[in-house]
């Protein structure tokens, strides 16, 4: 067996806490979508409606995650991983300790924190893989995020609900805070990526040019749509309006709608590595994975409206093992905004499509809980349709053997 090199050591290493802060990011945004239990129970001690809390919650992290993208990865190119990466990972330790209270309003303020401070570790490891990557590998290494993402969205679905019911939210987010802890000093101490000490002006200036060429292009906006109808539905039914579907079309208690939502993000887990390698080692192509990811999402909800308006289990299951195979080829999305761009954008390129796509899904976790199921499932179905046009029309294929 080939002995690993001082510089490939140090790349697996950074790369390995990178993952590990991005996992943990998944859990937070996917989380609240098995508390509705708890949620429930804290809104009606303060005389809050349960529904409006849940949907606060689960969108306030994405309205941050999504509007401070701009800033965090044009800082991230600037400045790089060891600086801001670490620092605001040991803010976002901060944030989820703010959600141990249990009083709505904290707990709100503590979720924009989280997500405000999560866009930092997704914008590292897509800065990492433009430094350390070849082209052949950049698809299969973005799926290990994402399975590794998922890994910890299995955690946050029947595993958490075990948590909550054993230690409760306070023990459950005590756990949360020492393990964020943990990574934001590991990151500083592993990452070698140092760059510029500090001219605002020259900072301002490359950012201005930066944004100006990712926002123009009509390639961003194609991915940015097929991301958002793609991931950000599934994510939208994961984190907020899933539960409710579950447990009102199918009667099903909160242990039964956990394990369901564990069926949905394990074979989306399942599926990352597959398509990554497909893309990356056997057909060399990007684009095509993003046009049958979303078409497959338009039969999926449909899938889903049937067997909702039919309360048919079996109907169900095959429409959660739809959606989850359905979101596998998305995993190009990252890796096309950032070889549309080069290393210099890397991060600036995907936060303008995190943009997009977080702040969909905000908007989403806000009104889709307060909509009948089949108004949900139409939504969802909507924005599938509008992103296979827009991949299909406005994006172009990114694949290069430099």
């Amino acid at each position: 067996m080939r002995k690993l090199s001082a510089s490939e050591s140090r790349r697996s290493v950074i790369l390995a806490v990178l993952l590990a802060s991005y996992s943990l990011v998944y859990f937070h945004r996917t989380m609240t979508g098995v508390m509705e239990a708890e949620i429930t129970s804290i809104s009606r001690q303060y005389g809050y409606n349960p529904e409006l809390i849940l949907s606060i919650l689960a969108s306030a992290y994405f309205y941050a995650y999504s509007l401070t993208q701009f800033a965090v990865g044009s800082l991230i190119d600037y400045y790089g991983i060891k600086r801001i990466g670490s620092t605001l990972l040991l803010l976002l330790a901060l944030g989820t300790l703010l959600i141990a209270p249990q009083d709505p309003t904290v707990m709100v303020i503590g979720r924009v924190v989280v997500g405000f401070t999560s866009v930092a570790a997704f914008l590292s490891y897509q800065r990492s893989l433009s430094l350390y990557y070849k082209p052949e590998e950049q698809v299969r290494a973005t799926a290990l995020a994402l399975a590794a993402g998922n890994f910890t969205a299995v955690v946050a679905t029947y595993p958490l609900r075990l948590a909550l019911d054993t230690v409760g939210v306070s023990g459950t987010i005590a756990a949360l805070v020492i393990t964020t802890l943990a990574i934001s000093i590991s990151v500083y101490l592993a990452s070698t990526d140092v760059r510029s000490s500090g001219d605002v002006r020259e900072y301002f200036t490359k950012t201005k040019a930066n944004l100006r060429e990712v926002v123009f292009d009509r390639h961003s906006w194609g991915v940015s749509i097929g991301a958002l109808a793609t991931y950000g539905t599934g994510l939208s039914f994961q984190s907020s309006w899933g539960q409710l579907l579950l447990s009102r079309a199918f009667n099903m208690d909160r242990v039964e709608v956990s394990f369901h939502l564990l069926i949905l993000a394990a074979v989306f887990m399942a599926m990352c590595p597959i398509f990554g390698y497909l893309s990356d080692k056997v057909f060399h192509e990007r684009k095509p994975f993003l046009l049958i990811s979303s078409i497959s999402m338009a039969f999926s909800w449909l899938l889903l409206l049937v067997s909702s308006t039919t309360a048919s289990r079996p109907l169900l299951l095959i429409s959660l093992l739809s959606l989850g195979i359905s979101l596998g080829p998305h995993i190009v999305i990252s890796v096309m905004m950032r070889e549309a761009h080069g290393i210099a954008r890397a991060a600036t390129s995907v936060a303008f499509m995190n943009t997009v796509l977080f702040l969909g899904v905000a908007v989403l976790n806000t009104v889709l809980p307060q909509l009948k199921y089949s108004e949900a499932i139409g939504v969802s179905l909507a924005l599938a349709i509008l992103g296979t046009a827009a991949v299909y029309f406005l994006t172009r294929e990114t694949y290069s053997r430099r």
